[in-house]
Formats: C-alpha cells, structure tokens, sequence
C-alpha cells in the first residue's frame, strides 16, 4: 500500500472512529485491506482509495468495519475472570441483595466472546439467577461482529480457545459442526452497534463496565472523553475492567485501582463532574497543559504586543534576508 494512501485512511478511521493509530499498525491495515480488496473485487487497493475519496459513505463505513482491530476469545485473561467470579460478583450479591438486579456493560464486545463469558460467570456465582433482574449489554463498532454475536454460533476452534469441555458442555449445543450458545445465556444478554463516538443514552447506569483493550487505540484527549461518560453512566462507586497493561489518560480522574485486582478500577466517590462534551474536554487539556508548563514561559506572563521599544535592526549588518 502506498504511504498516501495508509494516511488517508488512517485519517478516515480517525475522524469516523476515534482511532488514532500510527505506522506500527501499517503491516495489520495493509493486509485487512487487500483482503477487502480481494473479497469486494477491487483491482487494486489505489481502485478501492480513489472511490473512499469521492465520499461513498456506505464504502467508508464497510472499510472501517473490515479494520476493526478485533483481538478476542472466552474467558480472555483467564486470572481476570477468576477474580470477577471469585470476587466481584460475589460482592454485587451481596450488595444487590435487596435489589436482586444487575447491569454489565461490555463496550467494544466484537463477535460476543467475552460477553458470553461474562454471563457464563453470573450464570456460576450467582444463586437463584432466575430470580434476578440481570442486563448485559455488549456494543461495538462492527455490524458484521454484532449479527455474530447475536447468533451466538460458534466453530469448534472458536469455543476452545479459553473454555474447558467441562464449560462448553454445560454452556453450548452442538449444531451440526459449530456450538450454539444456550438460551438462558442469550436471554441475559443484548448486542447493540454503537460507535464510542456518538452519544448513548441507558435508562439505566451500569454496575460494571468492561471496556478492555479498547480505548488504547484513541487519542489522549479522547480517552479523557470516553472515561468521563463511562463513569457517568455506572452507579455510584461502579467497576470498570480494563486491558492488561492499558495506561489510559484521565483515568485517576475518575477511577483508583482496585488493590489485588489486575485490570480493575472502582469509581470515585464524591466527584462534582457532568457528562462532557468533546469540546469541554479539549479545553480542559489545554488549561491543564498551561498549568504544568513552567511559570516563566506561561502564556499570562508574555507582555502585550505594542509595550516596549522597537530596536531597529540594521539590514547591512544582519543581511537583508
């Protein structure tokens, strides 16, 4: 793929879905794209870039679909699960007791693996789960990955990688080659579109949110962005699970680790803050950034422009350029 047009289409997966990937991600997004170009019959992949730049919408929104870097399996990071099990769950029983509800977000969920798995969890460590008002709803960014998930088919290979037989015996039916996952596992679930750039609205706030492994892949002024409406949209002191080894912007804003719990943060308590808007983000990093700049090159200490004198400068001496 010519450097031209790897930036313009970087500049497309920036701009439509927050993604601000760099030339490491060269080698990955020129093979997903001959791969589009291939399987839509493009001549070349100059051919599928010179019809993205008239503006085809439909195209772009299928070149970005095809792009999606989707990287994901059951019960990925098997020790993260166990601690959800053995831990986390047990105290949303105990502290939902009354309420005998519970609502799990899984943001960014691809073709539905660790959605599933997380119900396969509650389904385990909850008791009397049918007697419980539970809600998991997973979203991304893919069509293609979302109508996979619904259907909740999956290969042989696909439901071996992360579960034991033990696990796909109790959680899956056999249909003709494939796994079909069982019913009362599709019930606690729902799969939704939703591209973290648009706006969301639940009729519920969440007390868990997995978003693993997504954010890493936006800017720093969008992850400030992301987080303040993640924790908008938990409970009081709600739960969030991120990638092993994510390190991402404004989260100590808003979240502290959980201590003992690889990948898990508790929301804060007691914070003054509303749902941002990307424009307020943007203008809260700007002020932070004068902040921490040193005090004698801050902005407020530059005299005005006319105070002083004006030397006049000697064109034979300096050069007339």
């Amino acid at each position: 793929m010519k450097k031209d047009d790897f930036e313009y289409i970087l500049s497309l997966l920036k701009k439509y879905a927050g993604w601000d990937l760099g030339e490491d991600k060269y080698f990955v997004i020129d093979r997903k794209i001959y791969n589009f170009v291939r399987e839509k019959g493009y001549r070349s992949v100059e051919d599928l870039v010179a019809e993205l730049r008239m503006g085809q919408k439909n195209l772009m929104w299928n070149v970005i679909e095809a792009l999606t870097l989707s990287d994901t399996c059951f019960y990925r990071d098997y020790n993260v699960f166990m601690n959800f099990e053995n831990y986390i769950l047990p105290h949303i029983r105990e502290a939902n007791r009354g309420s005998k509800k519970l609502r799990i977000w899984s943001l960014g969920c691809s073709s539905g693996q660790e959605t599933y798995s997380i119900a396969m969890a509650v389904k385990r460590k909850l008791k009397a789960v049918n007697d419980w008002d539970i809600k998991i709803i997973g979203t991304d960014i893919s069509t293609g990955s979302i109508m996979k998930a619904q259907k909740g088919l999956y290969s042989s290979f696909e439901v071996q990688m992360g579960l034991s037989a033990r696990m796909i015996i109790d959680n899956f039916q056999p249909e003709r080659n494939q796994w079909q996952i069982n019913r009362d596992l599709m019930d606690m679930v729902e799969f939704r579109r939703y591209n973290m750039l648009d706006e969301i609205a639940f009729s519920e706030d969440f007390d868990i949110i997995f978003c693993r492994n997504v954010l890493r892949f936006f800017a720093q002024d969008m992850q400030r962005l992301m987080i303040n409406h993640i924790y908008h949209s938990q409970i009081s002191g709600g739960f969030l699970y991120l990638g092993v080894g994510e390190k991402i912007a404004g989260m100590e804003e808003y979240f502290e680790p959980v201590n003992g719990m690889k990948c898990l943060y508790q929301g804060r308590i007691g914070i003054e803050s509303h749902r941002m808007s990307a424009e307020e983000i943007k203008n809260q990093q700007e002020m932070k950034e004068i902040e921490e700049m040193p005090k004698f090159v801050r902005p407020e200490n530059l005299r005005p422009l006319g105070t002083g004198t004006f030397r006049q400068v000697d064109p034979d001496k300096y050069g007339n350029n």
